[in-house]
């Protein structure tokens, strides 16, 4: 393996532990625990290598990476939202299928799974959210309604990236 890909191969990793902390909400780097200043330098020095590295990581990367399928929380949008614009610009249908998330690229397909009744429904995330450290995901009226009870609050789903 030559000098550049053992770089690149570093930063991945790197990255994927990142990302993988966050998508589980666990911190790993903080002020704290700040990266070693060896590699600080090193990834200033290769910024150039390590922008295209990460251009080309996508969100269902981070999550195979993590696992197939991640485990949490979901709630749903209430109605006062409708019609209000979403983080993404566009405007919350609560008759849609979408989703706020905190990380994923918006436009991202996410398979939503009811871990207890083992329906599914398939949201694009539009939104930014929740804003409750519980939760993984808030979801639409129809989307939530779909895979389970609105007068429950809050759902036990998997989330898996399709897209």
């Amino acid at each position: 393996m030559n000098k550049a890909a053992k770089k690149i191969l570093t930063f991945f990793i790197l990255i994927a532990t990142i990302s993988v902390a966050k998508a589980k909400e666990q911190k790993m780097l903080s002020i704290e625990k700040p990266l070693p200043a060896l590699l600080t330098k090193k990834l200033i020095l290769n910024s150039d290598l390590l922008n295209k590295v990460a251009n080309e990581i996508t969100a269902k990367d981070i999550v195979e990476k993590a696992s197939k399928k991640i485990s949490g929380i979901v709630s749903w949008y209430a109605d006062k939202f409708h019609g209000k614009k979403t983080s993404s610009g566009e405007l919350y249908d609560k008759e849609g299928l979408t989703a706020a998330h905190k990380t994923l690229p918006f436009g991202t397909k996410v398979k939503v799974t009811n871990t207890r009744n083992g329906k599914s429904v398939i949201v694009k995330v539009n939104d930014r959210g929740p804003h409750t450290k519980s939760r993984l995901m808030d979801l639409s009226r129809a989307a939530f309604s779909s895979i389970g009870s609105t007068s429950s609050g809050t759902l036990n789903v998997e989330m898996e990236i399709i897209d």
